[in-house]
């Protein structure tokens, strides 16, 4: 499989190692757009694990001349919808990293356009393409009813400090789509919405910078027979984990749900049993091992695009939907 690549962010080096170390030889990086002051970090990249590609600061160019059978938009935020909607324009597939778009409206019209264009758009929620995600959605049924879920991602953020001095960046800018709430808490909203759908309400109470950015906060949501809260910081560190409550046991996942390495499933009555992500994965491996079946055998392949584009969607709307506490 052939990718380019847009942006050069802590994201795109985690992914172009994991890509070197895990699926060598099973995909190629033709191409890294580049703005011109993250240049000189883009070369490094692609020097150090992409071997091949080149480097572009002209992204119709990129578009234009690299070869690619996915496009994968890892920029900021708010950007995202403008720089996948042009490669889908240009007959490109493209993978979104989180949130898809900066809004409901966004994430509507580009599932549409590449409908229009007959090409795929994927989410790059990297939960909903591990193995245990699944296991756990076969688990639930032996919980019964299901009363409370609780999810958090605490994580002191390395640009919080230059917040506090006055210096802005896109992950604690409003108008770039940052804050805890689409950088961190949308992880726990995938895994509540992956498993059981849109909820009922939605409301948010945040702590709110000078600059008027969440910088943490907790969503409160409402299910037929349970609600959920789901918390995160980027102020501050904490514990984070999550846990699923039925009348029968609960599920236990230590640490981010979004790196789901482990759960623990604790049934009333019985021995605790605990399910292990294989040994030496990258979380990021399944999404790309996935991509890579899809486009050699997209009959075979397990991939759910419908689902994938549906919890995309009811994300965006369960936020645009939320009303606000302060």
């Amino acid at each position: 499989m052939k990718i380019s690549i847009v942006g050069t962010g802590k994201i795109v080096g985690e992914v172009l190692e994991m890509l070197h170390r895990e699926l060598p030889g099973k995909v190629e990086v033709t191409g890294i757009f580049a703005r011109e002051q993250s240049v000189e970090h883009a070369i490094d990249l692609c020097q150090q694990f992409a071997r091949t590609g080149f480097v572009f600061t002209d992204y119709d160019r990129m578009l234009a001349e690299a070869e690619a059978d996915f496009v994968y938009i890892a920029n900021a935020n708010h950007v995202h919808y403008e720089y996948a909607a042009r490669a889908v324009r240009s007959g490109h597939n493209v993978i979104v990293e989180k949130p898809i778009a900066s809004n409901r409206s966004e994430t509507e019209l580009l599932f549409d356009l590449a409908m229009q264009w007959g090409v795929y758009c994927l989410p790059a929620y990297s939960l909903l393409y591990m193995p245990l995600f699944f296991k756990i959605n076969e688990c639930l049924p032996h919980l019964g009813t299901i009363r409370m879920v609780n999810c958090c991602y605490a994580q002191y953020s390395s640009r919080y400090d230059k917040y506090l001095r006055g210096e802005l960046t896109p992950t604690f800018d409003p108008a770039c789509a940052g804050g805890s709430l689409m950088d961190l808490n949308v992880y726990n909203l995938c895994f509540l919405i992956g498993l059981f759908g849109p909820p009922r309400t939605a409301y948010f109470m945040k702590n709110t910078g000078y600059n008027g950015i969440d910088t943490s906060g907790t969503m409160l949501l409402h299910y037929p027979t349970f609600v959920a809260s789901l918390s995160s910081a980027k102020d501050s560190d904490g514990h984070s984990f999550g846990c699923i409550q039925g009348e029968r046991g609960y599920i236990e996942v230590k640490g981010s749900v979004s790196v789901l390495q482990e759960f623990t499933m604790h049934l009333r009555g019985e021995e605790p049993v605990t399910f292990r992500a294989t040994e030496g994965c990258h979380r990021l491996g399944y999404e790309f091992q996935a991509f890579c079946d899809l486009m050699e055998n997209p009959t075979q392949c397990h991939i759910n695009v419908p689902y994938l584009n549906s919890v995309a969607l009811e994300i965006a709307i369960a936020m645009e939907r939320m009303q606000t506490i302060l």
